[in-house]
């Protein structure tokens, strides 16, 4: 009676386990596997509580890019000069330690070598101080006083028997190839240089050069002294070739370039100090080339 008791408990006992392996509520070890159990009427299922979502931070909002057009890129007192030429004061360069001079027999006679080279100086300096300006960005109109800089370069006589009627030219007809060219400044004519370019900062302005150079880039020849006239005070004429580039913005490239305009000069220079008692001036527009 045992014997069959056990055995039947024992049978019992197998039915249920292979019932609970089937149902998957035990593993085949006898182990209760709790990921499977189901909650039982009245007990608690412990929630495991989601994870705060995660805000991206938000982008920052670029900066709007600079307009290249405004401003023209280049800084300093005519970048490009030649190395020995010291800047002497704000804005004024001392030109005379590149200037190379070839003296007639005829000058050397009348005034000296020495002489003769401080006129070479005064002539390179008038063509970078006055001739290549602030003044040549194009303008709608002129005032005389703009060319005050000008006067103050030239022989009392050039200035108040000679210059004030061309001044008045230019004053009177802005647009005036011919009055624009009978001051002796280099006057870019406007809105735009051509060639699809545009000068720096809004048309007819010099908002784009503000604290910028106009001109870069000088170049010139050895100048020629000759004598003009003897007596006193001598006059000497003095020859020479130069060049130098405004910065300008090409839209097409989206780059900045150059337009250089040379100069083929004859000065009339008046001792003992060489002002520029006239002139004989023609000018080339070479067309651009890349800024660097």
């Amino acid at each position: 009676m045992k014997t069959w008791v056990v055995k039947g408990i024992t049978t019992l006992v197998l039915v249920v386990a292979v019932t609970a392996v089937g149902l998957g509520l035990t593993g085949p070890d006898g182990q209760v596997r709790p990921s499977d159990r189901s909650p039982s009427a009245g007990s608690e299922e412990t929630a495991t509580p989601d994870a705060e979502p995660t805000i991206p931070a938000p982008e920052p909002t670029p900066l709007a890019p600079a307009d290249p057009t405004a401003q023209s890129p280049v800084t300093g007192t005519w970048p490009g000069r030649p190395d020995g030429t010291p800047e002497v004061s704000p804005g004024v360069v001392d030109w005379c330690p590149a200037v190379q001079v070839q003296v007639s027999d005829a000058a050397r006679r009348a005034v000296g070598e020495q002489a003769a080279a401080a006129a070479a100086c005064r002539a390179v300096a008038f063509t970078f101080e006055a001739r290549y300006s602030r003044l040549s960005l194009p303008r709608e109109t002129f005032a005389a006083t703009d060319f005050a800089g000008v006067e103050a370069q030239l022989t009392e006589r050039a200035r108040t028997s000679t210059y004030p009627a061309r001044v008045a030219a230019v004053v009177a007809s802005p647009r005036s190839t011919a009055a624009r060219e009978g001051t002796g400044v280099v006057l870019l004519d406007g809105p735009g240089p051509g060639g699809g370019r545009q000068f720096f900062g809004p048309p007819w302005s010099e908002t784009g050069y503000a604290d910028r150079p106009v001109w870069v880039d000088p170049t010139w020849s050895v100048v020629t002294i000759d004598l003009q006239r003897g007596g006193s005070p001598p006059l000497l004429s003095a020859r020479l070739e130069a060049s130098a580039g405004v910065p300008v913005w090409n839209p097409a490239t989206a780059a900045p370039e150059k337009l250089t305009v040379s100069t083929t000069a004859s000065y009339v220079l008046a001792g003992p100090d060489w002002r520029v008692n006239g002139w004989t001036l023609s000018q080339d527009v070479r067309g651009f080339t890349p800024l660097t």
